[in-house]
């Protein structure tokens, strides 16, 4: 009986995962129409992108046959790699459309913190649901979910759709689990008779746990992919070090085919573990979004240029005193060093953007306090802004201080005060900071109460700035991981090329030593190869600038997980690279020095 009852729940299990692929492979082909459904400009699409990658598809299968026919000589070919490399472009083109669809569903997921928080506060004032989505819809800080947005606006006013029929209509078509969610339950309780308000002041929570869970998982996903790209690391390391040595032993020169290929995986390899943390992780900007400028960001703009004006600088000198006027200190420092010491003055900028940023991160702490404060004295004072302004302008709230006052010159101007919160949140740098000010703003000028609106402005924005938190911590131990990759990389590599240069060296400096033995000789040409040392030197310079390339791709990675300014990659570019230099020097001065002398 025990084992009927087993293969009964064998079976059943393997009926449930067979009806678990035919559902996946029936979404994914859904998803894939609605991806195609879902193109701007087909015509373009299909003249533009899938034509020339299809025909460069062609032409790399057909190579071979060209090159025959070209050549005056015959090459033999592995006619499976050119048909493989083939149908990469061609079967990239063919999901062009679909990773690009798929591709809004993280941009979404972004921001749908920030546009539940808007719509709840909107919801408490005197606007019509139709006039919520149309102002939600307009704005391009929301990215592909105000488009999503502007269309259910459009279904509503333009071809008189009703909004719950509109929002099943984009429900049906987003690619954002959580907003096909919410506008799934929306238009159900539209129909239902459930007035708007009473609904969004319900899900607002739902929703906000549902990104607060995205959030973790992808932090979670993190320390995962650290550990996968750890172990892809030692494979490809042991590759590179493989093919340094292994020449000697085989018989053969083609040392740079390990190498190349080597390098070719170690790039690839931390291209798509930048591509999967951008397509795991919720966009969580730092910086504001809207485009404008205010007076941090040309502060950094100028100190870039001179950081760029300083490393031409230094470079110049450096060129001239080692090739021209031939320095012997510069003749003795090695090329590496070199190298690191031009490239420091981009850390300048780099800097300036992390020192920026954390003042960000402070201004953001006051204006949590500074937000409900504004919006308990509105209401006490019967809804004047500017006033309650004015009186906290008085008050002392530290880096925070200074742009409230600025705000309450531009209030008093009486110009425009959509635009003097805009530069408010602008001049402070956050992003935070200035869709909060562009939330109270628009929820008050619509005779919101001011407590109310700033209550869940601040109590929203601080849970979202504390999933920050985490994440920055994971960042931080990224920080850590990525430096010791680079130095183990560095140094087991300069280590294979030192031992693999010496035992070159022995090779030639032995020659053959059975070479009196006559008949019964042995060949050791058969067992070791002599390789040019010019190919040593080549291989040290590719390396290096490999190694530099992966410096970068770590750099950017890092930015990219902070959500920071481009320009803070600099300030992790910098150090790796000096690691990988420091690190050649003394693997060359230390074991090079004891192979040497040994």
């Amino acid at each position: 009986m025990a084992e009927e009852k087993k293969k009964k729940k064998s079976k059943k299990s393997e009926k449930d995962l067979e009806k678990d692929e035919v559902e996946k492979k029936q979404d994914f082909l859904q998803q894939f129409k609605i991806a195609y459904r879902s193109l701007e400009n087909p015509r373009k699409f299909y003249l533009a992108t899938l034509l020339p990658l299809v025909i460069l598809g062609l032409l790399i299968s057909l190579m071979p046959f060209i090159l025959n026919a070209i050549l005056p000589y015959p090459i033999n070919f592995n006619l499976i790699t050119f048909i493989i490399g083939g149908t990469v472009p061609i079967f990239l083109g063919v999901l062009y459309p679909f990773i690009k669809w798929k591709g809004r569903e993280n941009d979404i997921n972004g921001k749908i913190h920030f546009f539940i928080t808007h719509l709840r506060v909107l919801a408490i004032s005197d606007l019509s649901l139709k006039d919520i989505i149309s102002i939600l819809g307009g704005k391009k800080a929301y990215g592909a979910l105000g488009e999503e947005l502007k269309r259910i606006s459009v279904l509503s006013t333009q071809w008189r759709m009703p909004l719950s029929k509109a929002f099943r209509f984009i429900s049906a078509r987003t690619p954002s689990k959580i907003l096909k969610d919410f506008l799934d339950r929306f238009s159900q309780s539209l129909d239902s008779g459930v007035e708007h308000r009473e609904f969004i002041e319900i899900e607002q929570e739902a929703v906000l746990q549902e990104y607060k869970t995205l959030y973790e998982t992808s932090n979670e996903n993190v320390v995962i992919l650290n550990e996968v790209y750890v172990s892809m690391l030692i494979a490809i390391m042991f590759v590179m070090t493989l093919g340094i040595v292994l020449p000697i032993i085989m018989g053969t020169e083609d040392m740079n085919t390990f190498i190349l290929i080597s390098s070719f995986l170690l790039i690839i390899s931390e291209g798509m573990l930048m591509y999967l943390l951008k397509a795991m992780m919720p966009v969580d900007e730092i910086w504001h979004v809207t485009g404008e400028k205010g007076e941090i960001e040309e502060k950094i703009q100028r100190i870039f240029r001179l950081s760029v004006v300083l490393t031409i600088f230094v470079v110049s000198l450096i060129i001239f005193g080692r090739y021209y006027l031939s320095i012997p200190i510069l003749q003795m420092i090695p090329f590496e060093i070199l190298f690191a010491i031009a490239i420091t003055p981009l850390m300048i900028a780099g800097t300036a953007v992390f020192i920026e940023e954390q003042n960000i991160s402070r201004k953001e702490k006051s204006f949590l306090g500074f937000l409900p404060a504004l919006g308990s004295i509105s209401t006490m004072r019967g809804g004047k802004i500017n006033d309650s302004v004015y009186y906290l302008s008085e008050k002392d709230y530290g880096v925070l201080t200074k742009h409230v006052r600025d705000l309450y010159r531009r209030l008093r101007t009486r110009i425009n005060d959509n635009d003097a919160w805009e530069w408010f949140g602008v001049d402070t740098g956050s992003n935070y900071i200035q869709r909060s000010s562009e939330m109270f703003r628009e929820a008050t000028y619509a005779a919101a109460n001011p407590r109310n609106v700033a209550r869940m402005i601040a109590e929203n924005m601080r849970k979202i700035r504390d999933l920050r938190v985490k994440k920055l911590t994971i960042v931080n131990t990224s920080i850590a991981l990525f430096g010791g990759i680079t130095f183990g990389i560095a140094f087991a590599i300069y280590i294979s090329l030192i031992i693999g240069r010496h035992l070159n060296t022995i090779v030639k400096d032995t020659g053959d030593p059975f070479a009196g033995l006559g008949e019964n000789k042995i060949n050791i040409g058969a067992i070791l190869h002599y390789i040019d040392p010019n190919i040593y030197n080549y291989n040290f310079l590719i390396i290096f600038f490999v190694l530099v390339i992966h410096c970068l791709l770590l750099a950017l990675t890092l930015r990219m997980m902070r959500g920071s300014h481009v320009l803070v990659t600099l300030i992790y570019f910098v150090p790796f690279v000096w690691v990988i230099a420091i690190t050649s020097y003394i693997v060359e001065l230390v074991f090079g020095g004891m192979l040497s002398t040994g």
